[in-house]
């Protein structure tokens, strides 16, 4: 057992305030308690002390008053299959691995059991050296990395200006803020993306109008946005979902028709080309992000780019408290935020930037074999890239057949990949079928029939730069397994 897992294993009179203090540290979820002879007497998770907390518990009273006395556990050489599916079975995301007397002899980690991730971002010796450098200097914020960073990804994709900000999600929210679309205002977009693309709109009060979607490239549907627009729409915001770019010539002539602004989603799409332009280079503002699991990364963070002086100043200033460029740090023009992305970050994001091409192209090779090995496989359909477009590989996500099956045996297909140790998802969730904008606007099923459509049958497959060519049959071979145990 290492030190990570070592440092949970605590003693039954140890206070309850003490052991969330334990689990904090050990990052694992989870607190083991044993006695003297390493025998265990119980579990405490974090939820475990949630639901106690929240029943008005003494937090000084000792953790062995809310454990867990019968948690479930392993014996020594369990099979790691069954481990996966008593996992599954049970939710739990850790659980002790206990000799043949009960005691604890390591815990096994729902993360470590799956051998295929997700995702991994592609991190070399120079991301590494870049960093430590920005350390070994006073200026680990707002200090002359942000300035190259910004600087070397407009020259990249081709506009005037980049604000870099903390995450793609703040891009979004300060090109509305800037823009002045606000309380009454529309805003037409896709209700198949991740929340942050409408949710933008609700931090300013506007209101998102959802536009169904293109059942091929999964992005709104360009022929259906005319028949949303009212007097009260100001903008549209196509998002470039999965990094294929949306029908952008049709939908730039449709805003120009009705003086509408383009804020272009990029957040997936770093790279991507729309009859042989970037994308980000449209709208009058865009944003693209650099979550760990994106083309690249600087950690947590995004940036804006626009031609548009105006929105650039506004965007600086809003993401830096509201200071005015040039003004006292103690003077702020207006209301702002704190969006700012530190050196550290950007420093990353420069050597990413530099590899950048190579991060694309090596995407595209994995998404190429996928392909390849997919294409055999009956009830199943890979993703379609557009003839007169350049696609940024985002995530491989694929659809199964609507003779598979729909929702439940999608879920069935994640949950069997999983417990072979490979990692998916579905992607994504239509927004509008949100608790919150369900409640908030009064959507239900059949109003989105396509995106719904899609969303019910898609899965997400491991896809990283490195993912291995074994792997990737690895991940197939299980999928065709899946999709025969389905098949009619």
């Amino acid at each position: 057992m290492d030190t990570q897992k070592q440092s949970v294993l605590i003693q039954p009179n140890l206070s309850i305030r003490e052991t969330i203090e334990v689990i904090n540290q050990g990052a694992l979820g989870i607190a083991l308690i044993i006695d003297e002879n390493r025998l265990l007497k119980g579990t405490a998770t974090d939820g475990d002390i949630r639901r106690a907390i929240l029943n008005g518990i003494d937090l000084d009273k000792p953790i062995s008053t809310i454990m867990n006395t019968s948690p479930v556990t392993v014996p020594r050489g369990a099979d790691i299959q069954e481990i996966r599916q008593l996992m599954l079975k049970s939710s739990l995301k850790q659980i002790p691995i206990l000799d043949e007397e009960g005691r604890v002899l390591d815990i096994v980690l729902m993360s470590a059991l799956l051998r295929i991730p997700l995702s991994h971002p592609d991190i070399t010796y120079l991301e590494t050296q870049a960093v430590l450098d920005v350390l070994s200097t006073p200026n680990l914020s707002l200090g002359p990395k942000v300035f190259e960073f910004e600087e070397k990804f407009s020259a990249y994709i081709g506009t005037k200006y980049a604000i870099a900000v903390n995450s793609g999600t703040s891009g979004l929210h300060l090109c509305i803020k800037s823009l002045g679309i606000g309380k009454g205002d529309e805003v037409i977009t896709t209700p198949f993306s991740f929340i942050a693309s409408a949710n933008c709109l609700l931090f300013e009060l506007a209101t998102p109008v959802f536009v169904d979607i293109d059942p091929l490239t999964r992005n709104i549907d360009v022929s259906k946005i005319e028949a949303k627009i009212t007097s009260r729409t100001k903008a549209i915001l196509p998002v470039h979902v999965f990094g294929q770019p949306c029908d952008m010539k049709p939908l730039m002539d449709l805003a120009s028709r009705y003086n509408l602004t383009v804020i272009e989603d990029a957040c997936e799409a770093i790279g991507a080309e729309y009859e042989g332009r970037k994308v980000g280079t449209y709208g009058a503002c865009s944003v693209f992000s650099f979550y760990p699991n994106k083309q690249m990364t600087t950690a947590e963070g995004g940036i804006i780019v626009t031609d548009d002086l105006e929105i650039a100043q506004l965007c600086r200033s809003y993401r830096n408290q509201g200071r005015g460029e040039g003004t006292g740090w103690l003077k702020h023009e207006r209301i702002g935020y704190n969006y700012r992305l530190s050196d550290l970050q950007c420093a990353l994001g420069i050597v990413q930037l530099e590899r950048i091409e190579g991060l694309l192209c090596k995407r595209e090779s994995v998404a190429d074999i996928y392909s390849r090995q997919l294409s055999h496989i009956k009830g199943i359909h890979v993703p379609l890239v557009a003839g007169n477009v350049k696609m940024s590989w985002f995530v491989y996500v694929i659809q199964i057949d609507p003779q598979i099956g729909g929702i439940r045996e999608r879920d069935e297909i994640i949950a069997d990949l999983q417990r072979q140790g490979i990692a998916c998802g579905n992607y994504f969730p239509p927004i509008h079928l949100q608790p919150f904008y369900q409640k908030q606007f009064g959507y239900k099923e059949g109003d989105f029939r396509v995106a719904e459509d899609i969303s019910r049958r898609t899965i997400a497959l491991p896809f990283f730069n490195d993912l291995k060519l074994e792997d990737i049959s690895c991940v197939c071979d299980a999928l065709s397994g899946c999709i025969k145990a389905l098949s009619p």
